[in-house]
């Protein structure tokens, strides 16, 4: 038996999944006895390695999905930085209880020496935590209160380990380009060494000025606000040995064919291009032009705080909207938008109804991939398919589960995802699929795509490694979408994406 079989049998978790059983540590792990040990491997050695020379300096590290931002997290507490307090801020109270099981019972070693803040925790107890735990791993909403409260309990905390360093930052911002409280908690860190450390740094967002909207690197603004950080990235780990732990993800596009959603989808469009020209068209009667700078993203950012008409507005958030219903719900729940005075202009609502089907053509072609793979999962954006995904799925014979964000026992629905010797299903909404990481998944099914990057890659994340089926309806405004995404991610990611040629005639 080779080593690694051993290891990953022997060894636990080292990601903090909820079903326990990911292997990305398993070349880390070596039994001795009863007690374990772990080895960092090349490229964690050479970025506690920079963490340590660049002591006192701010730090920003970029470190993929699945490589081991918690391994690295413990190695500063327990390893490089034994003896200083520190404080561990995660980004919300799920990840703050997988953290401390993680610490707990991962590694260890530190048990005595943690605590946490956190809604669970009474105000009491916090301050004991402060004045008698060295680490304490807080959400940001806490820490920022306990802050003002006690400012003087947080003297003895010099480091500070930001997870997810990236959600600092608004994906639109007006006032503020941070999530709030961080604003003012950076300012009471101030003078603190700050180490964010996020899967990716390499997301845009939309920066509101009074008249007009930047589209600048989330990178530039984390740097503004934590200034004089230093850099970390992906390309600094080429020359170790990260590319040997490097999961790839192949990208695949399948073109469904549904004749009668390609021409809602292609008058939809027209709907879309004539209501922006309107909103040009008034924009310029005025001399405000400017603000959109003929960029049609830029009128969607923007479109609140446009001097044009309500009515423009609420057309073409509607119509965009409805659009974006038509690719992602069944047929049967996206009529119902179709009923408004403006839509019965263009649209006969009593042939399209006997026109579509009542089972999205998306479903069937999920139930013919799911057919041919033993596990398989499904995201989707909204509950609506979840069920119907599911009631054909489980009508074909397939076992089918399904996390939502109304899942309460989300561990022990994995758990059976994973141990089913037949074929299986998972289906999650976007709030059900919220910190988990599912490696045991041989394909995973996108139903429907948003323009976030980032977003989208780490949904891509989520089985690490392995195949990624997005589903478009051919023909539409989806497909080209879709397209488009791919080139952004391999684009971005180079080092773990790629991207599998598909016709659509192979797939229909």
């Amino acid at each position: 038996m080779n080593m690694r079989a051993i290891l990953s049998f022997d060894c636990p978790a080292g990601n903090g999944d909820l079903d326990g059983f990911i292997t990305q540590h398993t070349d880390e792990c070596i039994m001795s006895g009863p007690k374990k040990k772990y080895t960092p491997r090349g490229y964690q050695t050479y970025i506690l390695d920079r963490v340590s020379e660049l002591k006192g300096t701010p730090v920003l590290l970029e470190l993929d999905c699945g490589l081991g931002k918690r391994f690295i997290t413990h190695q500063i507490v327990a390893q490089r930085f034994p003896a200083t307090g520190i404080l561990i801020v995660v980004h919300s109270s799920s990840s703050l209880a997988e953290t401390i099981d993680y610490l707990k019972g991962e590694y260890g070693g530190i048990e005595d020496d943690l605590g946490e803040l956190s809604s669970r925790v009474q105000s009491g107890r916090r301050i004991r935590e402060l004045r008698e735990k060295r680490v304490i791993v807080t959400t940001p909403q806490v820490l920022a209160s306990m802050f003002q409260k006690e400012p003087s309990l947080f003297d003895r905390f010099q480091i500070v380990l930001i997870n997810e360093v990236d959600t600092l930052v608004r994906r639109t911002s007006g006032k503020s380009a941070l999530v709030f409280p961080w604003a003012p908690l950076l300012s009471f860190l101030k003078g603190k060494w700050i180490i964010g450390m996020s899967g990716t740094l390499r997301d845009d967002h939309a920066v509101f000025t009074r008249e007009q909207i930047v589209i600048r690197d989330e990178l530039a603004t984390l740097r503004e606000y934590i200034p004089g950080a230093e850099l970390i990235t992906m390309e600094d780990l080429y020359d170790t040995d990260v590319e040997d732990f490097l999961e790839p993800t192949f990208l695949t596009v399948s073109r469904v064919t549904d004749y009668e959603i390609r021409s809602i989808s292609k008058v939809i469009d027209e709907l879309i291009r004539d209501t922006r020209n309107e909103i040009m068209k008034e924009l310029a009667a005025e001399d405000n032009l400017e603000m959109v700078a003929g960029d049609a993203r830029r009128v969607h950012l923007l479109l609140e705080r446009l001097p044009v008409t309500e009515e423009l507005k609420g057309r073409y958030s509607g119509l965009l909207m409805l659009r974006k219903y038509i690719y992602a719900m069944p047929p049967k729940q996206f009529l119902r938008m179709f009923y408004g005075d403006y839509l019965k202009h263009y649209f006969n609502i009593s042939d399209l109804k006997r026109a579509l089907p009542s089972v999205s053509a998306k479903t069937t072609r999920v139930l013919k991939i799911a057919i041919e793979h033993n596990k398989t999962l499904v995201l989707t954006s909204y509950l609506e398919m979840v069920s119907q995904v599911k009631d054909v799925l489980k009508k074909a014979g397939l076992s089918v589960l399904a996390i939502t964000g109304q899942t309460r026992d989300k561990g022990e629905i994995l758990r059976s995802f994973r141990e089913d010797a037949g074929k299986s299903v998972l289906v999650m909404s976007p709030v059900g699929e919220r910190d988990l990481d599912i490696p045991h998944a041989e394909v995973m099914i996108v139903c429907d795509s948003i323009n976030t990057t980032k977003t989208m890659y780490q949904k891509f994340k989520r089985t690490r490694g392995g195949l990624v089926v997005l589903l478009a309806y051919s023909g539409t405004s989806e497909e080209r979408k879709v397209q488009k995404l791919m080139e952004r991610i391999l684009t971005r990611y180079p080092w773990s994406t790629s991207i599998i040629e598909s016709s659509g005639s192979e797939l229909e």
